[in-house]
């Protein structure tokens, strides 16, 4: 994968954001720096792909490890998941072991390019949704997770 200048002229660290309402500000920088850093177009493995470029990138490595001692790993991963997902408008389709990144152990496989997201459920259907993946998933949930602890 061939990685480009990121063409932000600007590095702001967390330490420069911190103060702002949006706890996740600095996660959501970092992961626009590593995004825009790929090459086009993006896979469906483009979570993996910008923890790999993080990692590989000294000065993101070091902002990312600071983030994770502020905020702790498990929400600066699951924050960059997800501002992945949503700057490149696409949803998960499935989570698979980390290939390329050793920052993180699983991430989301994200749909095609193309696939147009489906339309916005309203709250009894996002429930029952969310309770039909908690139940498809359960067996590969942490055990304090899994049982409602």
């Amino acid at each position: 994968m061939q990685q480009t200048e990121a063409p932000f002229p600007i590095y702001i660290t967390h330490n420069q954001l911190k103060g702002q309402k949006m706890r996740t500000a600095a996660v959501k920088r970092l992961i626009e720096l590593a995004l825009a850093s790929l090459s086009n177009p993006h896979t469906e493995d483009v979570i993996d792909d910008v923890f790999n470029a993080i990692e590989h990138h000294p000065e993101w490595r070091q902002e990312y490890d600071d983030l994770c001692v502020d905020l702790g790993k498990t929400v600066v991963n699951t924050w960059g998941g997800f501002w992945i997902s949503h700057s490149e408008g696409r949803s998960s389709v499935q989570q698979v072991p980390s290939r390329q990144s050793t920052l993180i152990a699983s991430y989301s496989k994200l749909t095609s390019a193309n696939a147009k997201l489906s339309k916005k459920l309203k709250e009894p259907e996002a429930l029952e949704a969310m309770a039909a993946y908690f139940q498809r998933h359960k067996a590969d949930l942490p055990a304090v997770l899994a049982n409602g602890a």
